[in-house]
């Protein structure tokens, strides 16, 4: 009997011990780097490596990402340095986070946390060297290390305090968009009181220190890089401005910043893929500008948004929501890049791929639902309703600390985005990912006791899902173009 019981309780053993862990994770990190190796550059990246090349910097990318490549050369050239600082960085996270389920007695939880890095959507952007990478595998790290220890009810050690620092101010700086998601990640890092973990109190976090941040990046980008300026919030001023000219079908709203037709127009205006008249957009050179290297002529030109903006309301609100679909990837056509300027015009600006008649019908095999923005959005405001009434504890803090940030790092876009891109939204889905498995023993319970809100939530989910689908098969077009 005593025999049968030791070998009944060996699998259990096997699955709550640290070896299995530390063996999966260093298998999974060795095989995402084989996958990738040397890894791949798009065209944020090969700007950026030119940067650190040249030991010169702009602030159109963040200059920290092309500093840091600059050191990492001394390793070897090209993007296959950063690759692998990238994994060990993302994947030292999810081991941390995993591990640190394991040791409040969820060993199964913690090899699902595991499991869960190698998420399809994950396993596609971590091959590319770029900052949107840099800032998730960053903050993994610094999150994953705070959870860690707190779990374990230890303090941080001081030298591990400097290196969730470093993780958190990098994972800040790397990519301009973080300062909306920053504010709840802070908040879970510097304090787990009751009153700060709240869902309203880490809302109200997201918005103040992005406020906050904002000119302090700005500043340091400055004074630690040297970084020459390059007018990127322009860019925002004129594709609203272009927005709402479209919609208004008045082309002198554009002016002077550039004298456009009504088929110029038609031809530049696209609310997917990028702006078009950014520096190497098909319609850049028909801007109005002194220097090739700025957006355009700064003067004036916040006003001149500002006023178009109050005199066209609903213009304005229907450019941005048809930007804000097609970010999210809701209703949209099949591959409906192929709708945007430079593949209805091929031959006048820049494409970044040839879309053949078989890409246009695996597109929904080649991003499912799963991989979709705007069902991670609509599943985050359930999700914390529910968290917001569970009992305090290290997981449902991380829960709600990361569904706030994604929630509103997806969220900026809708006032702030230029260009639509899955990579823009990799936090958010990760972020939320983490969170719902962090829960997930209380997400069970609540659906088996019928909760309101989760059943609502997953009734929303299937809905956005439907659409979705139906939007892709019937070849939806009109919010497209």
């Amino acid at each position: 009997m005593r025999a049968w019981s030791a070998s009944v309780d060996r699998p259990h053993r096997l699955i709550g011990s640290a070896g299995l862990l530390l063996g999966l994770l260093g298998a999974l990190f060795t095989l995402n780097v084989l996958m990738h190796f040397p890894g791949k550059l798009n065209s944020d990246s090969v700007s950026q490596y030119a940067q650190a090349v040249a030991g010169q910097y702009s602030d159109w990318h963040p200059p920290i990402m092309a500093w840091l490549w600059g050191r990492l050369r001394v390793f070897g050239d090209g993007p296959a340095p950063f690759l692998v600082l990238h994994l060990a960085a993302y994947w030292a996270g999810f081991g941390l986070l995993a591990d640190a389920l394991r040791r409040i007695g969820h060993p199964r939880l913690g090899l699902l946390m595991l499991a869960s890095g190698a998420f399809p959507l994950s396993l596609y952007l971590n091959g590319i060297v770029m900052k949107d990478v840099g800032m998730v595998a960053a903050w993994l790290s610094a999150i994953g290390l705070v959870f860690w220890f707190r779990v374990q009810q230890r303090k941080i050690p001081a030298a591990w305090l400097v290196v969730i620092a470093v993780f958190t101010i990098y994972g800040t700086m790397v990519r301009g968009n973080a300062l909306f998601a920053l504010g709840p990640v802070l908040v879970f890092m510097l304090s787990a009181s009751p009153a700060w973990m709240r869902t309203t109190s880490l809302m109200i976090a997201a918005v103040v220190v992005a406020v906050l941040a904002l000119p302090v990046l700005q500043l340091s980008n400055r004074v630690l890089f040297d970084a020459a300026p390059r007018s990127w919030v322009h860019a925002l001023y004129l594709y609203d401005l272009m927005g709402i000219a479209k919609h208004q079908q008045n082309p002198a709203l554009l002016a002077p910043r550039a004298n456009f037709t009504a088929q110029d127009l038609q031809d530049c205006y696209t609310p997917y893929w990028f702006d078009s008249l950014s520096p190497w957009g098909r319609c850049a050179s028909r801007l109005n500008r002194p220097d090739p290297n700025f957006i355009t002529d700064g003067d004036g030109v916040t006003l001149q948004w500002l006023k178009t903006i109050a005199a066209h309301p609903v213009s304005y609100a229907i450019h941005r929501l048809k930007h804000f679909n097609s970010a999210l990837l809701f209703v949209v056509p099949l591959k409906h890049i192929r709708f945007t300027p430079e593949y209805l015009r091929p031959g006048e600006g820049l494409v970044a791929e040839v879309v053949t008649e078989r890409d246009i019908k695996m597109d929904l095999l080649r991003k499912p639902p799963f991989s979709w923005p705007i069902v991670w959005l609509v599943w985050s405001v359930p999700l914390l309703i529910f968290l917001s009434r569970l009992r305090g504890e290290p997981s449902v803090y991380l829960a709600r600390a990361l569904s706030v940030s994604a929630l509103g790092y997806s969220s900026a876009y809708l006032l702030i985005g230029v260009a639509t891109d899955i990579r823009f939204h990799y936090w958010t889905i990760l972020a939320l990912m983490i969170a719902n498995i962090a829960v997930l023993p209380q997400l069970v319970q609540g659906f088996r006791h019928r909760s309101a809100v989760l059943w609502s939530g997953f009734s929303a989910v299937v809905l956005v899902t439907v659409i979705g689908i139906a939007a892709r098969l019937l070849d939806f077009k009109a919010w497209v173009i």
